[in-house]
């Protein structure tokens, strides 16, 4: 970071942009990537800035700050420059926030607004709350718009993914997470960094932002707070952006993007790569759900978990008194009096979680906790302290304002820090309602993305093998795969005349569609047949052996999207040394044995693949358009393989 007191410049030594001192704010002079111009450089006029929160009057820079930060241990290390601005006609005070991390292909910045004494918020308004803004020279090729829904049904029609391209030349996108604005030579992509999802856009009181396309100028908005929220008592978040710069093509684009977000959300390994299994999947509805979860149950599941190789057992609702202690018997559990009719008074955790504590530990499993979002941070770290729980699924949260989302976020950094960052959250997004976002809260844990299920009579949660594997494929397109939970279901496990095919494909199939994921058995695995068993325990001790690296790699999708009559899959590619993993379908009703796929990144005449299931290794050539043939013999089939360019 300089500053001259005129000009503020910043760069990760890939992406440099410039601001002018305005008496207004700030306002971006220039943007590059490797020296190349996003931008032109001109002189901005005297009331500009890149931020508008409505008739604040003109501003004073008062401070201007640079450090090396890393949030707390949240985030990777990186400058963080803040430049702070008295408004005296407003009564606020604004920061605008720049986290500087090095090499990045963009910047993520961010509005913080606090009142002085004598505010009154009946006269401000923050309309139009934009809270970022650049000119942009590029040359128009394309605009694009891409967002992510919450909440999706196994009876829907409605994908995961929605893209839009953006035709009209002056245009306000409200639903999107992202802006993709493609040019002749490079291409720029922002991205709103909260809890947005397709679906919010009929809720307007939700501030999650927008975007504002026009010719030349991309505006950002929505501040997620009014003007009735700002106080005295510190400095309030706005929704950060990601301003992201790559090179012509949009595969190019997908994995910068991909690349940033994991700077903004690394993967630790010891904490993010892990196989959970979780007692709620394996029925339909409580009551029997809630008799999943007592010890009983989980003591079993202890041994069946550890006997397949999976490293997380993560008890769900049914555990719970509602003052969030272990329940006694069923009858002080919270919200289940149907359990106790359905099954008695059973013991649940007579003894508290001692038993089930010892009984981890002596297997080498790691506990996990469901609770609602409403718990107390005091009982959570009770429970923390009690018995381990590393992995806390957060549920049924209701995030309709800033101010809820805050107190969410603060409460899961809370828990993180008293666990000596240890523990991690599983947001659950589940619904529809307003939950954490795609591209929020992503620091604290994983995506718990959808309930999928074999033995329910409820169409819109059952485990259909080639809707599963749709989100996921049209999901990692734009995020990193690695960060969201994609269910596992026992296909034997199916209710008879239910509509799925589950029960037509292999376990092999099954455990495959979520390998490129953070994987969840959400089931009871105690269920499994002998012979299911043991191929599940080897395909998880092969996967065990890759995940590291894989994990390392960023994961697109490959083929077409599944349909169940496709060929479709995943490619994990390794950009420092160009290797990386697939993960290929041959859906069920597909009536050829062979087909060719086009790869991303591939600059080799051919590939030494490897079967990471027979260990059987081959050299494929690789033909024009990056594309391979491969061979699966029977429908529906499944290969996993490791590859190295030659």
């Amino acid at each position: 970071m300089v500053f001259d007191g005129e000009t503020l410049t910043v760069d990760t030594g890939i992406v440099r942009r410039v601001w002018d001192v305005t008496p207004h704010g700030l306002i971006t002079v220039g943007l590059q990537r490797n020296h190349s111009d996003f931008m032109k450089v001109r002189q901005p006029p005297a009331s500009g800035c890149d931020w508008d929160l409505g008739d604040i009057g003109p501003g004073e820079l008062t401070s201007l700050q640079a450090y090396r930060d890393d949030d707390e241990r949240f985030t990777s290390e990186h400058l963080r420059v803040a430049a702070e601005f008295v408004y005296p006609t407003a009564r606020i005070k604004l920061r605008y926030v720049v986290w500087v991390y090095p090499g990045a292909q963009g910047l993520r910045t961010q509005l913080q607004i606090q009142a002085m004494p004598g505010y009154d918020h009946a006269l401000v308004d923050l309309t139009p709350q934009i809270v970022e803004s650049v000119d942009l020279t590029i040359g128009r090729q394309e605009y694009c718009a891409f967002g992510l829904m919450q909440g999706i049904r196994t009876n829907s029609n409605t994908c995961i993914l929605e893209e839009q391209t953006i035709t009209e030349s002056d245009a306000l996108v409200d639903w999107a997470n992202g802006v993709i604005l493609q040019g002749n030579r490079y291409g720029v992509i922002l991205v709103k960094e909260s809890n947005k999802h397709i679906a919010i856009r009929k809720r307007r009181e939700v501030e999650t932002g927008a975007f504002l396309l026009d010719d030349s100028q991309v505006a950002v908005t929505g501040t997620g707070l009014k003007a009735a929220d700002i106080n005295q008592d510190d400095y309030l978040d706005c929704w950060a952006t990601w301003l992201i710069l790559y090179e012509a093509g949009p595969i190019n684009g997908n994995l910068a993007l991909k690349q940033f977000d994991r700077l903004r959300y690394p993967i630790d390994p010891e904490r993010d790569i892990y196989l959970m299994a979780n007692t709620w999947g394996s029925e339909d509805r409580r009551p029997p759900c809630l008799h999943a979860a007592r010890e009983e149950n989980v003591l079993e599941e202890l041994e069946s978990v550890a006997d397949l190789g999976i490293d997380v057992l993560q008890i769900d609702d049914g555990w719970q008194t509602p003052k969030w202690t272990p329940a006694v018997s069923a009858a002080q559990v919270q919200r289940g009096g149907g359990a106790v009719r359905a099954f008695g008074d059973y013991p649940v955790y007579p003894e508290g979680w001692s038993r089930t504590r010892d009984k981890a530990k002596q297997l080498g499993v790691t506990l996990g906790l469901w609770a609602a979002w409403t718990a107390p941070l005091g009982s959570l770290q009770d429970n923390y302290d009690q018995a381990d729980f590393k992995y806390f699924k957060l549920d049924f949260a209701d995030l309709s304002s800033k101010k809820r989302y805050d107190g969410l976020v603060g409460k899961a950094r809370e828990l993180i820090k008293h666990s000596d960052y240890t523990a991690r959250v599983n947001w659950d997004v589940t619904e529809t309602a307003t939950r954490m976002g795609y591209f929020s809260g992503r620091e604290y844990g994983n995506v718990y993305l959808a309930n999928r299920k074999t033995r329910t009579e409820r169409n819109d949660v059952l485990y259909v093998p080639h809707k599963v594997l749709n989100d996921a494929w049209n999901l990692s397109k734009y995020v990193n795969l690695n960060k969201f939970q994609v269910p596992i279901q026992n296909v034997e496990n199916v209710l008879q005349d239910a509509p799925t095919d589950a029960a037509l494909h292999s376990h092999d199939y099954a455990v495959g569609i979520a390998l490129m994921s953070s994987p969840v058995f959400f089931q009871e695995t105690r269920y499994y047949k002998p012979s299911a068993r043991q191929r599940i325990r080897t395909i998880l001790a092969t996967y065990k052996q890759h995940r590291h690296e894989m994990f390392k790699g960023y994961v697109f999708p490959v083929g077409d999207a599944p349909n169940n009559m496709n060929w479709t899959g995943f490619q994990n590619y390794n950009p420092d040394d160009g290797c990386g993993y697939f993960t290929i379908f041959r859906e069920r009703l597909n009536k050829s044995k062979s087909r060719a796929l086009s790869l991303h990144f591939i600059d080799a005449p051919s590939l030494r693949v490897t079967n990471l299931l027979t260990s059987k290794v081959v050299q494929i050539p690789v033909k024009s358009g990056c594309e391979i043939e491969l061979e699966i013999p029977d429908a529906p089939g499944f290969l996993f393989m490791r590859y190295e360019p030659l």
